[in-house]
């Protein structure tokens, strides 16, 4: 059984309503459960650590304690399942979104084909892609961040 077969029976398993999966191949057997109570997998981007800055009282004085800038909370459009992402919707056309456009809650902005079958890629909430964090025609798993929003 090969890797890309087990990565595609992992993701059936991710989207089915079971906990537990066991294939038998050719002499091989491979038992997949999954643990968190049912349900699926969540990938939290890496965002960056908040910068302190130190600066002095008017006049001189003693220094004015740190103040903590929390960095703004962009968010990540994730691949819904695992194959090949896709940014425009067949060879040759023009991409689904780039860089600077705004997309509304629901707008398809790419796909993920696997096995000749093609999810489409939707923005979950409203916002402006500030990056694509994905080649086109790379291989993506469930989960793996594709766009980032602010």
């Amino acid at each position: 059984m090969d890797l890309s077969h087990v990565r595609r029976l992992i993701d059936l398993l991710a989207r089915a309503p079971v906990t537990e999966l066991e294939v038998e191949e050719g002499g091989c057997r491979i038992r997949i459960t999954r643990g968190n109570g049912g349900g699926r997998p969540v990938v939290a981007p890496a965002l960056p650590a908040p910068t302190v800055e130190v600066g002095r009282a008017p006049g001189g004085a003693d220094p004015v304690a740190p103040a903590v800038t929390e960095p703004a909370a962009d968010h990540v459009i994730t691949a819904p399942s695992y194959g090949v992402f896709h940014l425009s919707p067949s060879p040759g056309a023009a991409p689904y979104v780039a860089v600077g456009d705004a997309v509304q809650a629901g707008q398809e902005v790419g796909l993920v084909e696997a096995m000749k079958v093609f999810n489409a890629v939707r923005a979950t909430q409203a916002g402006e892609i500030a990056a694509v964090l994905v080649d086109d025609g790379a291989e993506v798993e469930a989960g793996t961040p594709l766009f980032r929003l602010v």
